[in-house]
């Protein structure tokens, strides 16, 4: 999961940034993956957009080291704890 997510405001809504102090921009800005920000867009008050070109690239490699954990995993990789 990345450390920041890009966000607008809802339709017709205006929503304060917390940490600048200030409304966001109607076309959106990265803000902090956290429990604010998460909650905002449960509650319909911003929407989550398309990650950046930085972040869509860093989230390519993670899903290639998932693939291989799970191949690792599926021939008898030996985990913590096992014996063997």
């Amino acid at each position: 999961m990345t450390k920041t997510m890009r966000v607008k405001p809802a339709d017709g809504r205006i929503v304060r940034d917390p940490l600048r102090g200030d409304d966001l921009p109607a076309d959106g800005r990265d803000v902090p993956r956290n429990v604010y920000w998460r909650r905002s867009v449960q509650a319909g008050d911003v929407v989550e957009t398309a990650e950046s070109g930085d972040a869509a690239a860093n989230a390519e490699p993670a899903a290639n080291v998932a693939e291989a954990e799970s191949a690792g995993a599926a021939q008898g990789k030996a985990t913590k704890g096992g014996k063997g």
